[in-house]
């Protein structure tokens, strides 16, 4: 092993092991395994994100409270920005080393900003992250991607990044502008409209396709927030993608996506 794969490791103290004992003694033998499993992997992906200064509160996921570790078989961590801004939840896998593929359980497909799939040792003394895929890129009922499919961790951390920056007030100012004429702006809908961003992010690499992606789906967020009338409005023809507001909304995109490199440079 290199002196970089070394550092994309995370040491899993002893501590964490008896910890993990102690939560889960009571529990049916057949079920400590795999609770221990996404526990641990919940722990190695808060411990990694940490280096980069965000914050994850490791043990308020429901692979670290007893209770819901039986009953669920959720392994999230909500992730913060070092202000407190929340910047998203993810879902913490286990892959084995010798699996092709990373399963995804339907149980906990749900609002995720993306699935993490993490290495570990047999002794476990150390885990990785592998790398991940992002939730809208699941196509139910095929939960599966190929190890080679993942995305890496590196990528993970610049949309981490990009998200942070997505939830200072003045980045959406523009935005919020231009949806205030269109429907109704509201906290809920600030946090719909970062969650389409974070997903053009994640899904698309090139700036055209990132702005088109995130257009698609404000349309749609805005005309649900003002109602039919909005809807009449905005229901433009397929190939009139240059027209009026929708130009607009496109212009207003690319202005802040291109913002988030020039901040990262």
């Amino acid at each position: 092993m290199n002196t970089q794969q070394f550092g994309q490791l995370v040491a899993i103290p002893q501590r964490v092991k008896q910890r993990l004992r102690a939560l889960t003694q009571s529990f049916p033998e057949e079920t400590i395994e795999t609770s221990h499993q996404r526990a641990i992997a919940a722990w190695v992906v808060g411990r990694y994100l940490r280096r980069f200064g965000f914050v994850c509160e490791i043990e308020e996921s429901s692979a670290w409270n007893p209770t819901l570790s039986l009953l669920t078989e959720f392994a999230e961590l909500e992730i913060y920005s070092i202000e407190g801004d929340e910047l998203g939840t993810v879902e913490c896998l286990i892959l084995p080393p010798e699996a092709e593929e990373l399963q995804i359980p339907e149980a906990v497909v749900g609002d995720r900003l993306a699935y993490i799939a993490v290495e570990v040792n047999p002794e476990q003394t150390w885990g990785t992250i592998v790398g991940f895929v992002p939730a809208l890129r699941l196509k139910s009922p095929k939960l599966t991607i190929k190890r080679e499919k993942l995305l890496s961790r590196e990528r993970l951390i610049d949309v981490l990044a990009d998200v942070e920056s997505l939830v200072e007030e003045s980045r959406l100012s523009e935005l919020q502008g231009y949806w205030e004429r269109h429907g109704i702006w509201s906290e809920e809908q600030r946090l719909a409209a970062i969650a389409q961003l974070e997903s053009a992010l994640l899904l698309q690499t090139k700036e055209r396709r990132q702005v088109e992606t995130a257009a698609q789906q404000l349309e749609r967020l805005i005309a649900e927030s003002g109602g039919t009338a909005v809807n009449r409005e905005l229901a433009f023809k397929e190939d009139d993608s240059e027209a009026g507001d929708r130009l607009e909304l496109r212009e207003i995109l690319k202005r802040l996506f291109q913002s988030l490199r020039e901040d990262l440079d």
